[in-house]
C-alpha cells in the first residue's frame, strides 16, 4: 500500500521526527502536536496484527488505557486513523504522553542497581499497579521495557508504567498453554489459563526486580520450554544466596513476589506497598467518571446518530465535575470510534484562540486546505495563515482583531459556523463549547449560528458525517448574531463557493 503523501506530517497535525522504538507489534515515534503545541509519542501497530474480522488491537488498548490517570502511568490522549502523511491510509495510531525516560534495564544497571533506587522503582510501579487494579484491569506484560525511568532535577528518579496492549479485565481466563506476555516474566496462573487478578502483575514485577538486583533472571534460558517449566515447577530463588547485595527485608520481599502459588504473594499491590512501609494515606484513588447514567446514555445515542449522519445538541450538566466527566467520556468515545473531537474552552481571547485551534484542526478534513480557505475566508476573522499548504496560527495577529461593529461580528460568526458544519458533514464531529467560552461574543455568535443551522437542516443531504454539539450551562452571548450579513452573508449549513 502506498503512503498517502511523502511527508513526516501525520494528518496535518503530528510532525514525526524521531523513532523511539520498533518491535514485532509496531513502532513508536516522537512527534510534535501542532494543535496542542506539545511533544507526544505516536504508537503505530503493524499491519496484520490482531485476528481477522476482529477489532484492531489498538482499539482495545486505548479503551483500557484511557481509563487510567496516575502520575506513574503514561497518559493515552487520543486514537486516530491515518488519512494523510507517512502512514498507509486507515492505519490506526495512539497519541501518548511524551516522556524522556528509558526502559528500566537501560536506565539502571542490572546487577549493580542501588538498593534505594530499586526500592523506589518498586514503590512507584506498585503505586501504578494499585491504580490499574482498582479500575478492574490486569496489565499482563510487566517487564523492564515497559517500565520507563527518567532523571529528575528536583528529586528522585521518575518512573512510569507503559504499554497496555495486553491489558485485560480482571477475572478473565485464557487458554491453558496459550501465553500472552513475555515468557521470562509471565505468571504460572497465566500459563495454566486460570482467571487472572493483580497478583499476576506482582509476579512479573518480582522477576523484574530480581533481574535488576542480580543482573540475571531467575532462570537463564532462551528455550521457551525451559522457561515454562521453571515458572510451573522450577526451584524458587533464595533471598540470602541469590540476592546478597540487597538488604534482607527487600530481598525477602522480592522472593515473596515470585511465589509460584499466588496465595503466598501479597494479596494486592496495596498490600505490597504496605510491606514496603507506604501508609494507606499515600493511596491515589482511581478516577471516578461521575457521569449520570442517563447523561451517558444520551451521549452515546447522540454519537451513534452522528456517525449515521445526524446532528444533535446536548446540554452539559450544571455541576462542574459532572460536566468535566461527561466531556472526558465524549472525548474517549469519539477517539474510539474515529470521530473528530474539538473543545472550545477559556474566556475572552483564550476562548477565541481555542476556537481558532478547532478550526485549524478541521481545515482540510477529507479535502483540500486551500479549498476550505477559498470557500470560507476564515483568515479575515481568525489569525490563520498558510505556510505552503499547511495552515498555521499566526501569533503576530493573534488577539489583534477588533470588531468594528456588530455586522462584522455577525459575518464572522456565520462564516465560521458554516465551515464547522461543512467540516462535520465530511467527517463526524463532537464539538464541545464549555460554559466559560460561551460568554465570548465570537464563540457565542458561532454557537448560535450553528444551532440555527441545525434547526434548518438536522441532517445534511448526501453527506456521511454528523455532529454532536455539547454546550455548557451558561447563557450564550448573542451580540451581533441577528444582524443581517449583507450581500456577503454565508447561509449556515450550506457550502459557499466563490
Amino acid at each position: 500500500m502506498e503512503h498517502a503523501r511523502a511527508t513526516p506530517l501525520l494528518d496535518e497535525r503530528f510532525l514525526l521526527f524521531e523513532t523511539l522504538g520498533r518491535g514485532g507489534m509496531g513502532s513508536v515515534y516522537r512527534a510534535f502536536d501542532r494543535a496542542e503545541r506539545r511533544l507526544v509519542a505516536v504508537k503505530v501497530a503493524e499491519e496484520g496484527t490482531g485476528e481477522t474480522g476482529s477489532a484492531h488491537p489498538l482499539t482495545a488498548e486505548f479503551e483500557a488505557w484511557s481509563r487510567l490517570r496516575h502520575p506513574n502511568i503514561i497518559r493515552a490522549y487520543e486514537m486516530g486513523r491515518a488519512r494523510h502523511g507517512p502512514l498507509p491510509s486507515g492505519t490506526p495510531y495512539l497519541i501518548l504522553e511524551s516522556f524522556s525516560g528509558r526502559p528500566a534495564h537501560h536506565s539502571l544497571s542490572p546487577g549493580r542497581t542501588d538498593p534505594d533506587h530499586l526500592e523506589g522503582l518498586a514503590r512507584d510501579v506498585l503505586s501504578a499497579l494499585d491504580h490499574v487494579h482498582d479500575v478492574g484491569l490486569v496489565h499482563r506484560d510487566l517487564k523492564p521495557a515497559n517500565i520507563l525511568v527518567g532523571e529528575s532535577r528536583r528529586g528522585p528518579m521518575r518512573v512510569k508504567l507503559t504499554d497496555f496492549g495486553l491489558a485485560t479485565e480482571a477475572g478473565r481466563a485464557g487458554r491453558p498453554g496459550q501465553v500472552s506476555g513475555s515468557l521470562p516474566y509471565v505468571s504460572p496462573e497465566s500459563i495454566l489459563g486460570l482467571p487472572l487478578d493483580g497478583r499476576s502483575d506482582l509476579y512479573g514485577l518480582g522477576v523484574v526486580l530480581f533481574f535488576l538486583a542480580a543482573g540475571r533472571k531467575p532462570v537463564e534460558s532462551r528455550d521457551p520450554r525451559e522457561l515454562l517449566r521453571w515458572h510451573l515447577a522450577g526451584p524458587r530463588p533464595d533471598a540470602s544466596t541469590d540476592l546478597p547485595g540487597l538488604p534482607d527485608r527487600l530481598a525477602r520481599f522480592v522472593v515473596r513476589l515470585l511465589a509460584r502459588n499466588r496465595e503466598e504473594r501479597p494479596a494486592s499491590a496495596r498490600e505490597a506497598l504496605e510491606l514496603l512501609g507506604v501508609p494507606r494515606a499515600a493511596r491515589i484513588r482511581p478516577l471516578q467518571s461521575g457521569v449520570d447514567r442517563s447523561d451517558l446514555a444520551a451521549l452515546r445515542l447522540a454519537l451513534d446518530a452522528a456517525r449515521g449522519g445526524e446532528r444533535r445538541v446536548l446540554r452539559l450538566p450544571a455541576d462542574r465535575k459532572a460536566s468535566a466527566a461527561l466531556v472526558r467520556e465524549a472525548m474517549t468515545l469519539a477517539q474510539i470510534h474515529s470521530v473528530a473531537f474539538c473543545r472550545i474552552r477559556g474566556e475572552g481571547k483564550l476562548a477565541e484562540a481555542s476556537l481558532g485551534r478547532a478550526v485549524l484542526r478541521l481545515l482540510g478534513t477529507e479535502g483540500s486546505v486551500r479549498a476550505d480557505i477559498d470557500a470560507y475566508p476564515l483568515q479575515k476573522f481568525l489569525p490563520i495563515g498558510l505556510v505552503g499548504d499547511l495552515p498555521v496560527w499566526d501569533r503576530t495577529r493573534a488577539g489583534a482583531r477588533a470588531w468594528d461593529n456588530e455586522v462584522d461580528l455577525g459575518r464572522a460568526s456565520r462564516t465560521i459556523a458554516a465551515f464547522l458544519l461543512e467540516a462535520s458533514s465530511r467527517r463526524s464531529l463532537v464539538l464541545v463549547v464549555e460554559r466559560g467560552a460561551l460568554g465570548d461574543p465570537l464563540v457565542g455568535g458561532v454557537t448560535r449560528a450553528i444551532e440555527e443551522g441545525l434547526a434548518r437542516s438536522p441532517r445534511p443531504d448526501d453527506r456521511t458525517g454528523g455532529l454532536v454539539l455539547l454546550l455548557g450551562g451558561r447563557r450564550i452571548s448573542l451580540a451581533g448574531a441577528d444582524v443581517p450579513g449583507g450581500p456577503e452573508e454565508i447561509p449556515v449549513g450550506f457550502s459557499h463557493r466563490r
